[in-house]
C-alpha cells in the first residue's frame, strides 16, 4: 500500500459545547491487496469490509474529511463490500453513507432493497444496519453523514436504508453533477469555503430523499452554519441526559435561549422536537439491532424517555406501531430475509 501524503491527522476541534468537529488532510491511497484495504478502512475509520470477484485487488482511494463529513473517492476491481465489524460493532455515532456511481456501474443491498446504480446514480445505506454492495466496475465517491446533519422525520429515517435516487430526473439531476464536480476536485474542500460547500451539499441530499419519499420539505437557512452543526454534535453527544434540555444547549453554547430557538426555527424545527425525533430514532436502532437484547423500558431509558408509556405513546405516534411491535416486525422480517437467502 503506498501512501501519497506522508501523513494523515485528525484535527478534532473542541466546539463551545465540548463536542468535536472533525477535519482531515487529503489521504491519497493505492492499495494493492484485500489486506491493504482493511488496514486503510481500519486506520481511516470506512466501514467497508472487501471481497475480489477478480483475483488479484487493486484499488485508489482518496479520503478527507470536512465538518464531520466523511468523503472517499475508490476507483477499484470487480469486488464486493460488506460491514466491517470492528468499525461497525464499536458503536458511537450513526452515519448514512451516500454512494455516488461517478463511472461504471455498482449494486447495493440493504432492508430488503436493491438499488441499480449507473453513471450518476446515487443510494444511501445505514452503516449500523445490514448491507452489502457489489462493485463490477468503475469508481465512485462515498459521503459518510453523521445522522444528526440530516433533516428528516423520524419516519424518514426509517425508510432511508438501501434508498435509490436516479442522477437523471429529480433534484437528483441536480445534485449528481455537483458531486461529480466534487469527485474530482476533492481538495477544493480544504479551503475555507469547504465547510459551507458541504453542509449545501448535505442540505440538498436531505432534500432529494425528501423527495423520493415524497416527504414536506422544510426551509432552512445557511447562516451560523458552524454553531448549529456544533450545537446538533453536543445534542446527539448528550442525547441519553434527562436534563437536555433548551437552557441546557444554550448554556453550553453561551448563547440566549431565544437566539438558539431561532436557529432551530429557521430550519421548519423546535429544539424540543429535534431532540425528540434524535431520541426516537435512535431507541429505533436499538430495537432493529438483532444483538440488542435489552428490555424496551431500557431503551427508552437509555435514549432519554424516563416514562416507559410516554416513550410507548411518542413512538407509536412517529411509526404507527408501539415499541414492542416495532421488535417484533423488524425480527420476523430479518428472519424472512435469512430464509430467502439460504
Amino acid at each position: 500500500m503506498r501512501l501519497q501524503q506522508s501523513f494523515h491527522r485528525m484535527d478534532t476541534c473542541p466546539s463551545e459545547g465540548g463536542a468535536m468537529s472533525e477535519q482531515s488532510k487529503m489521504v491519497e491511497l493505492d492499495i494493492h491487496s484485500v489486506e491493504d484495504w482493511r488496514e486503510a478502512a481500519t486506520s481511516l475509520r470506512l466501514p467497508l469490509a472487501i471481497e475480489s470477484l477478480s483475483g488479484k485487488f487493486r484499488a485508489r482511494m482518496r479520503s478527507l474529511t470536512v465538518g464531520g463529513v466523511r468523503f472517499f473517492t475508490v476507483s477499484a476491481t470487480e469486488h464486493r463490500s460488506a460491514p466491517l465489524e470492528q468499525l461497525t460493532q464499536s458503536g458511537g455515532e450513526p452515519y448514512y453513507v451516500m454512494v455516488h456511481q461517478v463511472t461504471g456501474r455498482s449494486r447495493l443491498f440493504q432492508a430488503q432493497r436493491s438499488a441499480e446504480l449507473e453513471r450518476g446514480d446515487m443510494a444511501i445505506f445505514d452503516t449500523l444496519m445490514p448491507y452489502r454492495r457489489e462493485f463490477v466496475e468503475g469508481s465512485t465517491m462515498l459521503m459518510m453523514i453523521p445522522q444528526q446533519l440530516i433533516s428528516l422525520p423520524p419516519h424518514g429515517f426509517a425508510q432511508i436504508g438501501g434508498l435509490h435516487i436516479s442522477g437523471n430526473s429529480g433534484l437528483g439531476a441536480i445534485i449528481s453533477p455537483l458531486l461529480t464536480g466534487v469527485s474530482t476536485n476533492l481538495s477544493a474542500l480544504e479551503k475555507p469555503s469547504g465547510l459551507v460547500v458541504v453542509q449545501a451539499i448535505v442540505d440538498m441530499i436531505s432534500a432529494s430523499v425528501m423527495e423520493r419519499l415524497n416527504l414536506s420539505v422544510s426551509g432552512r437557512s445557511n447562516s451560523q452554519v458552524e454553531l448549529l452543526m456544533k450545537i446538533r454534535e453536543y445534542i446527539m453527544a448528550n442525547l441519553g441526559d434527562l436534563d437536555l434540555n433548551p437552557q441546557r444547549i444554550a448554556d453550553a453554547h453561551y448563547i440566549s435561549v431565544r437566539t438558539l430557538h431561532a436557529l432551530f426555527k429557521e430550519q421548519g424545527a423546535t429544539v424540543s422536537t429535534w431532540v425528540r425525533e434524535r431520541r426516537l430514532e435512535m431507541a429505533r436502532r436499538d430495537l432493529i439491532d438483532p444483538l440488542c437484547k435489552d428490555p424496551i423500558r431500557q431503551i427508552g431509558l437509555r435514549w432519554g424517555f424516563a416514562d416507559a408509556t410516554h416513550f410507548s405513546n411518542a413512538f407509536r405516534l412517529a411509526y404507527e406501531k408501539s415499541p414492542r411491535e416495532y421488535r417484533k416486525f423488524a425480527r420476523e422480517a430479518a428472519q424472512s430475509a435469512d430464509i430467502r437467502r439460504t
